[in-house]
């Protein structure tokens, strides 16, 4: 565990702690309590060279800051009501397979929406170059279209279109696609429904997406209870792919997701980091 400072002026603390996570596969997973965030995972290729395939993010003074603490089962999080009507609990797990296990729990003191996300953004060739050698499998049907100003608009069958990851594709080549959610903006930043749950709501633990980079042969599945995936990607850098409770599109069909005062509310997801053979 180590401390580390925030980036900008705190308004009442201005540090906060990192702790680490080990498996017997030389992997090390760093958690941070600002935002309890994801923001390490140091990995072997497939030549044995250890890599971070995090691009860790800032902290800054607006970030949530949690409580954590090292526990039989891996890190705790907590983020007791403070204003927002929510206290959150957030519970990280590294088994020696690879798999890394992410739970949230949200409990709603009063009327709020639900927010979960930590963003976290990969590249499995450990930043060695971009990601558009990756290839990426999301096992959906359907993806939520977005306007000019990045706001959910609709709801688009994926076939026929540059979103159409059901078979492996690279982000690069789908990136120079001609399609109109694609030109003039930085890349994919929309939501997928996951096959078997268009109508939302929460299912099953079960592999909704995969991704490989072939020159350093790491691999990883994206496991979730969820009703979608959000997934961004550009030219440079890495992507993101991250549960969602329900896309943000906001209709009579598809209303944001608010939890009433005394609910509670689940989530489980599972990253997990291998080698192709």
């Amino acid at each position: 565990m180590m401390t580390k400072h925030f980036s900008g002026a705190a308004s009442e603390a201005d540090e906060y702690r990192v702790f680490t996570l080990r498996n017997a596969s030389d992997m090390v997973v760093t958690v941070s309590e600002c935002g309890a965030a994801l923001c390490g995972w140091r990995a072997p290729d497939r030549y044995g060279r250890i890599a971070d395939v995090l691009l860790e993010p800032g902290c800054s003074a607006k970030a949530a800051l949690w409580q954590g603490r090292h526990d039989d089962s891996g890190v705790r999080l907590l983020r007791m009501e403070n204003g927002d009507g929510v206290a959150q609990l957030a519970k990280y797990h590294l088994d020696d397979d690879g798999s890394l296990t992410v739970e949230h729990e949200v409990v709603a003191m009063a009327l709020t929406p639900l927010e979960t996300a930590s963003n976290p953004c990969f590249n499995l060739n450990g930043a060695t170059a971009d990601v558009g050698d990756h290839m990426v499998q999301i096992d959906a049907d359907y993806y939520v279209e977005v306007d000019a100003g990045g706001a959910p608009s609709g709801v688009a069958a994926v076939g026929g279109t540059a979103f159409d990851f059901r078979h492996p594709a690279p982000i690069g080549a789908r990136l120079g696609w001609p399609d109109s959610q694609l030109v003039g903006r930085s890349g994919f930043d929309h939501c997928f429904f996951v096959r078997d749950h268009f109508a939302g709501g929460q299912g099953p633990l079960r592999k909704v997406a995969r991704i490989a980079d072939p020159a350093s042969g790491r691999c990883l599945q994206v496991h979730t209870t969820e009703a979608a995936l959000k997934f961004r990607a550009g030219p440079q850098g890495g992507f993101i792919i991250e549960s969602r409770a329900r896309p943000e599109l906001a209709s009579a069909a598809w209303p944001n997701v608010l939890l009433l005062p005394g609910q509670v509310y689940r989530q489980t997801t599972v990253y997990r980091l291998s080698l192709e053979a």
